[in-house]
């Protein structure tokens, strides 16, 4: 009987206890919350700071561009800009940096593209490069053509039977992935030297990037150049030679493989590529066609610096103040300005625009499913509003020249 009435008395200190519990006053909410702000992130040692943080010392002048303002006219031009890599964090980082100015914000309308592949994967740069060039997803690594074979034909070669000029102007080896999938097709993007032999029968009359030796130092021992020299291309090889191009038909490859980073390689390389791609492209009564991709902004997510990944957005935007400043000049040009996906699942962590600096995390050193910005300029730019897949890109820009947008086979 003494065992039956403990256990009984245990058994209500339970019930109590239990009972006590169920009606604690839970923790309030917002409370909890203002703590977690107020509690400092954990920064591991061993990342160096200059990969978290950066501060620009000089900001470069943004000054207002003022649109063109004349009659409507047709479009002539398409200056096709891809910021490899660039999400809107990285667009807010160089918003920062710059004391909170940057040419893209003058674009006259903005939108949003989903870089997915065809799988409804995370993209790679080759994929979503096919995507904007053919109207076509496909897989990862594929330049041109799907999974079963088909080839899809890039935009560059609508633009050479209308009888526009064409160009590319990348900081990265002219056989890589995004470049390529404007000029030629392939199963993958890693065949460099076969992709190499495809540019001699691609629609590109104006190429200015790296990737040297992947025309001059192959396997088959064929010198490229030369087959390039005898269809007519003026070929140079030194940043010096440059100037001497005159027609829009030249190749300018100027780094053995892809070129150096932005902090080590002069400013002058981007710069004097884009002016050249101007100079001699716009010699064409017809028009042209130019891509220009800021390669490296992906480089410096997967290599998740922050330093690295600013200096190159801020590159890049330079860049595309001479594309909206020629646009804004003639009333001729669409100037489109995107991503092929984003890298490293940027984030901004702290940062000042009066101070020019940034603090920044990645999440991964690969890319992201983040939707990557779109901003255009020029005639026809009210096209790319809204949020849409990256093969609209290609669309867009069709149904912006009037061409013929079935299907592209």
């Amino acid at each position: 009987m003494q065992s039956f009435r403990s256990a009984l008395l245990l058994s209500s200190s339970v019930c109590f206890l239990a009972c006590t519990t169920t009606h604690t006053t839970p923790t309030d909410r917002s409370a909890a919350i203002e703590a977690i702000k107020h509690t400092p992130d954990a920064q591991p040692a061993e990342i160096p700071l200059y990969k978290r943080e950066f501060q620009l010392d000089q900001p470069y002048p943004v000054p207002a561009l003022t649109p063109y303002a004349g009659p409507r006219k047709p479009i002539k031009n398409v200056i096709l800009m891809i910021g490899d890599g660039m999400g809107p964090a990285q667009v807010t980082g160089g918003l920062l940096a710059n004391r909170g100015r940057l040419f893209m914000q003058q674009a006259q309308a903005t939108g949003f593209s989903i870089t997915q592949n065809q799988y409804g994967k995370i993209t790679d740069s080759a994929a979503s490069a096919t995507a904007m060039a053919t109207g076509h997803k496909t897989y990862n690594s594929a330049i041109g053509m799907d999974s079963l074979g088909h080839q899809f034909r890039s935009i560059m070669w609508d633009a050479r039977e209308h009888g526009k000029s064409t160009g590319l102007v990348v900081a990265c080896e002219l056989t890589d992935a995004t470049p390529a999938c404007f000029a030629v097709t392939h199963p993958t993007r890693n065949d460099q030297e076969a992709i190499a032999l495809k540019y001699l029968a691609a629609p590109i009359d104006f190429m200015y990037a790296g990737g040297l030796r992947y025309f001059t130092q192959r396997q088959d021992h064929a010198d490229l150049l030369l087959q390039w020299r005898q269809k007519g291309y003026q070929v140079v090889t030194k940043a010096s030679e440059v100037a001497s191009i005159t027609g829009p038909k030249a190749v300018a490859l100027l780094a053995e493989s892809g070129p150096p980073a932005v902090a080590e390689r002069t400013s002058a390389y981007i710069n004097q590529g884009v002016d050249k791609a101007l100079e001699v492209l716009s010699k064409n009564k017809n028009g042209f066609f130019l891509m220009i991709e800021g390669s490296q902004i992906d480089d410096a997510g997967h290599f998740n610096n922050t330093t690295q990944n600013v200096q190159e957005v801020l590159d890049f935007d330079q860049q595309i103040g001479k594309a909206f400043r020629f646009a804004a000049a003639n009333g001729e040009t669409l100037v489109i300005v995107t991503a092929d996906h984003e890298t490293g699942g940027y984030s901004i962590l702290g940062g000042s625009a009066p101070t020019g600096k940034v603090a920044a995390n990645f999440a991964t050193n690969k890319h992201s499913a983040v939707m990557v910005p779109v901003f255009a300029y020029g005639v026809g730019s009210e096209l790319f509003t809204g949020m849409y897949e990256n093969t609209d890109i290609y669309y867009r820009i069709k149904k912006a020249l009037n061409w013929n947008t079935t299907e592209n086979n």
